[in-house]
C-alpha cells in the first residue's frame, strides 16, 4: 500500500501565494545608469533655459525697484513741500536719493542744496547696476513727452534726473517748479511758465531702460522701453 506523503506548509506555499498576488519574487533594482543619464540630461536643458530667464527677471526687477524707490521719493518731496509749505529738491550722492529738506531755516531755506544728506531726510539706496542717462541719451523722448505733456503744449521738459544739475523741485501748492535763487533761499520761477521733469534709468546689464515723468500738475508717472516706444507702468 502506498503512503501518501502529507504537504509540507512551507513547500511552495509563499511562493505560490506571492505568484498569485503579483509580486515578484526578488526586489526590482532602482535606476539605471542610463536613465539616471537620461534624468540628469533632461534637467540640464531645463536649466539651461530658466537660469538665463530667472537672471534677467532678476535685473528687471532691480530696475524696476530703483525707478519705483526714486518714484516714491519724487512724490515724498511732492507731499511735504505741500505740508511744510516749503520748497523740497531730490538729489543723488554716494549711492543714495534723498528729499533735501534739513536743516530749515526760518527764513524758509531748506537743505544744503544737495550736498549733504542729513539723517532726517527721506531718503533710499539705488541698485549699483542701474545707472541715470540723461534726455539726450534716452530714445524716444519726443514719443514719451507726447504721452505725459498736454497735446500741442510745446513745453520743454526738464532733465531731472540724478546728476542733471537740474534737481526735481516742487513748491508748496505741490507743483513742479523751476528753483530760482532768492534772498533766503529757492522760490519758483513763476516768470518761467509750467515745468515738466523726467529722469531716465537704465540697468548697465541687460541695457533695459525706464523712465519717470511729471506733468505740469504734479502728476508722476513711470514708464518701461519697450524696443519702439514708452509703455507706462
Amino acid at each position: 500500500m502506498c503512503k501518501v506523503q502529507p504537504l509540507s506548509r512551507t513547500s511552495g506555499h509563499s511562493g505560490s501565494k506571492r505568484a498569485k498576488r503579483g509580486f515578484p519574487d526578488a526586489p526590482s533594482a532602482g535606476f539605471s545608469l542610463i536613465e539616471l543619464m537620461i534624468s540628469v540630461t533632461i534637467l540640464l536643458v531645463i536649466a539651461g533655459f530658466a537660469v538665463p530667464r530667472f537672471l534677467t527677471m532678476t535685473h528687471t526687477a532691480r530696475l524696476r525697484g530703483t525707478a519705483s524707490d526714486f518714484s516714491g521719493l519724487i512724490q515724498s518731496a511732492r507731499i511735504n513741500a505741500i505740508k511744510d509749505d516749503r520748497y523740497y529738491s531730490a538729489y543723488t550722492l554716494g549711492g543714495r536719493g534723498f528729499v533735501d529738506m534739513y536743516p530749515k531755516s526760518n527764513t524758509g531755506a531748506s537743505g544744503s542744496g544737495g550736498t549733504v544728506i542729513d539723517t532726517r531726510d527721506p531718503q533710499i539706496t539705488l541698485s549699483a547696476e542701474v545707472v541715470p542717462i540723461t534726455a539726450g541719451n534716452a530714445p524716444a523722448t519726443a514719443n514719451l513727452s507726447a504721452q505725459f505733456l498736454p497735446a500741442g503744449s510745446g513745453l520743454a521738459v526738464k532733465d531731472g534726473g540724478p546728476g542733471s544739475g537740474t534737481p526735481i523741485t516742487f513748491g508748496p501748492r505741490g507743483l513742479p517748479c523751476t528753483p530760482q535763487l532768492a534772498a533766503g533761499g529757492a522760490v519758483c520761477d513763476s516768470a518761467g511758465g509750467a515745468t515738466a521733469f523726467w529722469a531716465f534709468f537704465q540697468n548697465s546689464v541687460t541695457l533695459e531702460m525706464e523712465a519717470i515723468t511729471i506733468s505740469p500738475a504734479g502728476r508722476i508717472r513711470k514708464w518701461y522701453f519697450g524696443g519702439n516706444a514708452w509703455n507706462s507702468i
